[in-house]
């Protein structure tokens, strides 16, 4: 059953990925203004081209590198039932000399510490509205370690630390949940999967399959819904049971 968003705003950050695009073609299609926040300007002009979403799609280019910079991006909204953040890389690392500065900065920047800056421009416009919600992205990487992706990893560790933290926090006012997708059909894994080899992957997966971004889609729209209203404080892993193995 489809969920109602009419009069709500979100605002989703990595929203020209793979996750990102589905989120938002639903979200608009039922009812809600969606602000789409990416660091890409082509994935943001592809996402304005297939949506066209007559005044319900406002795209805001930035890579949230700082306070200041997230701040900007939140200036003209008046206020947001939802804080969606996909923003994030995927990089791996060799453990070798220059790695902290390659590869751990950026990667902890980018997946962690850019949605801390991020919520502290967005608190405000959340507490406009009752039981607002934000919604972060783990990975199945923090549930078992990625497999040469050490920092990628301790980054999506903090994003569940900090998720439980400001749960407790912003309760009952904001609800703060966490998913933690596994391994998808998307380009974000395909060169580690070309590594390992798909029959490889596979055998890791129960469900014998990759997953589709529309079922990451499907659990973060469900927290965005009423029928998350007594849900906060948790990991949801869509991971197609590779947590449990």
């Amino acid at each position: 059953m489809e969920v109602s968003f009419s009069e709500k705003s979100v605002l989703i950050t990595g929203a020209g990925g793979s996750i990102g695009r589905v989120l938002v073609n639903s979200l608009i299609k039922n009812g809600a203004t969606v602000y789409a926040v990416d660091s890409n300007d082509e994935s943001l002009q592809d996402l304005r081209a297939g949506i066209g979403a007559d005044g319900k799609l406002q795209t805001i280019l930035s890579d949230l590198q700082s306070d200041a910079e997230c701040e900007n991006v939140v200036k003209n909204i008046p206020k947001l039932h939802g804080l969606v953040h996909l923003a994030g890389i995927f990089e791996p690392d060799e453990m070798i000399a220059g790695d902290t500065e390659e590869v751990f900065d950026p990667v902890l920047q980018a997946n962690l510490r850019n949605i801390y800056s991020l919520f502290i421009a967005c608190r405000p416009l959340l507490l406009r509205c009752d039981c607002s919600r934000v919604i972060l992205t783990s990975s199945i990487a923090f549930n078992r370690g990625g497999y040469s992706h050490t920092a990628y990893s301790a980054a999506k560790g903090g994003v569940v630390g900090f998720m439980r933290s400001l749960a407790r926090r912003e309760a009952p006012k904001i609800l703060v949940n966490a998913v933690a997708p596994g391994i998808l059909d998307s380009p974000m894994p395909a060169n580690m999967i070309a590594k390992r080899g798909i029959e490889n992957v596979l055998a890791q997966i129960p469900l014998g399959r990759l997953g589709r971004a529309s079922e990451i889609s499907g659990v973060i729209e469900f927290l965005l819904g009423p029928n998350a209203s007594y849900v906060t404080g948790q990991l949801i892993n869509a991971d197609g049971g590779m947590s449990n193995n």
